[in-house]
């Protein structure tokens, strides 16, 4: 069944209609006040099939249908809890965006190709029956209840993005090899176990990861962000060599030490490193292009840092190493003093001399203490006075 301007459908009948036909040529349209759909006969649809503003819409269910050259598009459905694609293969792209009451696709086959997929605002769980290898963008988000982002990627041609989903959610792509742009944000844990090369950026935010091991990744294309994982203590990239971008690992507020980057050769940017750091180290670093910031909150030494700069690695006009001085500290102080005094008393026939002469000595603690010696002052005086009697 062939319509150039694609099937509209309003209730039941309509798709009972087109059910008949075991190919769709045209967009297959669903919207109004329906609250049960079946797309029973069709295993193929050349166009896209659109689920939109069908807010009754409590079911949807397609048991033969196996592909979709361009588009499954669902959105808009508040109470849609139920969809039931069995044997549904290949996409070009899905979009699912506010379905609140989906917790669950019944994908018995599973989805091995397709080109796009955009998951937003749904109740879904697992993406359990999504199994892709190779996709141009992977984009996952705003699902409160998802728990585990996992599947067989092995290539993103575009960006993969995981963010703002349950913050106990388990991202694991194990078998994924290379991709363009990598972002994660609000995860609980990250395995990419055999990922070599980031085409362009990637960053890791507002994560509770307590490890962020990577040791398979040997270059990033654009910048390398890691901020705000305020429970990260573990950071690992044992291959990595080169960064084309900047360098980006702050307010990370439990990493006290960044020695996981052993083979860093190259950063095409700035390098900006800051938090609570005791130890920052690229033993292999041989060029920075951009600047160098580096900050610390406690004691950190910034020798080698700085020796960095003065060997020209550090290539950039803007320099900065700065941290809270050390804790240890020491001090002494002595101190000695002396002092005489003389003094002449005289009558008509008397004449008396006072005379006093004393050393002191100070300790830390700063209170002098004086000795005298010699002819008292009171005697002399009494001795003065007598000879005037």
């Amino acid at each position: 069944c062939e319509s150039d301007s694609g099937f509209a459908i309003q209730n039941q009948g309509d798709l009972d209609t087109i059910s008949s036909c075991s190919t769709l040529e045209g967009d297959v349209i669903i919207q109004g006040s329906i609250g049960t759909a079946a797309l029973p006969g069709v295993t193929r649809i050349k166009g896209s099939l659109i689920i939109k503003n069908a807010t009754s819409l409590v079911s949807f269910s397609a048991d033969s249908l196996q592909i979709i050259d361009d588009e499954l598009s669902l959105t808009d459905l508040t109470i849609l809890d139920n969809l039931n694609l069995p044997v549904l293969t290949q996409v070009g792209s899905i979009y699912f965006v506010t379905l609140p009451a989906l917790s669950e696709i019944t994908l018995t086959t599973g989805i091995s190709k397709v080109d796009s997929l955009y998951i937003s605002d749904t109740a879904l769980e697992t993406l359990s029956g999504i199994n892709v290898v190779d996709v141009d963008t992977f984009n996952v988000n705003n699902n409160r209840d998802l728990q585990a982002v996992d599947g067989a990627l092995k290539t993103v041609k575009t960006s993969l993005e995981v963010s703002y989903n349950s913050e106990t959610v388990e991202v694991s792509f194990d078998n994924l090899i290379w991709a363009n742009n990598v972002t994660f944000r609000d995860v609980s844990s990250i395995s990419m176990s055999n990922l070599t090369a980031v085409n362009g950026s990637m960053g890791v935010y507002n994560t509770t990861i307590d490890s962020l091991v990577i040791d398979n990744l040997e270059t990033v294309g654009g910048a390398l962000a890691i901020s705000h994982n305020n429970e990260l203590t573990d950071l690992e990239f044992a291959s990595l060599v080169t960064i084309s971008g900047a360098l980006d690992i702050t307010n990370n507020s439990a990493l006290t030490s960044i020695t996981g980057f052993p083979k860093l050769k190259t950063v095409g940017g700035a390098i900006d490193i800051g938090g609570a750091l005791s130890n920052v180290t690229f033993p292999s670093l041989k060029s920075v292009r951009g600047g160098a910031t580096f900050y610390s909150s406690v004691y950190m030494d910034c020798s080698k840092l700085k020796a960095l700069h003065k060997k020209g690695v550090i290539q950039g006009d803007d320099y900065s190493c700065r941290a809270a001085k050390s804790s240890s500290s020491s001090g002494s102080g002595s101190g000695s003093g002396s002092g005489s005094a003389t003094g002449t008393a005289s009558g008509s026939d008397a004449s008396g001399t006072i005379a006093a002469s004393g050393t002191g000595s100070s300790s830390d603690s700063g209170s002098p203490q004086i000795a005298f010696s010699g002819v008292s002052i009171i005697s002399a005086f009494a001795a003065a006075l007598l000879s005037l009697l």
